[in-house]
């Protein structure tokens, strides 16, 4: 997604400008935006001050963070848990989330029996 030309505290300042009363045409024409984007700025942002948009930036990038971080780990859990040689004992043993595991997992397993 493109980066915005507008940081996080000139868009909080136009957005309170509507705020105040000035008509929103004006403001898109001052700021060079259209109505689409000024509308996508309210409803990302909402009633915030600037120091909380700038926290809000904080925690979205925090998140993509955090979010990168989990997909590596699960990229690195699924290819340990490939058996390199498929003709290994544990390659033909079933795995619990199979149909027909010797255990029953998951949240309801009380409820369920092996077969």
């Amino acid at each position: 997604m493109r980066r915005s030309l507008h940081t996080d505290e000139e868009i909080a300042f136009l957005l309170g400008e509507a705020e105040r009363g000035i008509p929103i045409a004006e403001i898109c024409a001052s700021a060079h935006v259209s109505l689409g984007t000024f509308y996508r700025w309210r409803r990302r942002v909402g009633g915030l001050k600037p120091a909380g948009v700038a926290r809000l930036d904080r925690v979205e990038q925090e998140n993509a963070a955090l979010r990168a971080e989990v997909q590596r780990l699960r990229s690195a859990l699924m290819a340990r848990s490939v058996p390199a040689d498929r003709t290994s004992p544990a390659a033909t043993r079933p795995s619990p989330h199979d149909r027909g595991a010797e255990v029953c997992v998951g949240r309801i397993a009380s409820g369920r029996t092996a077969n």
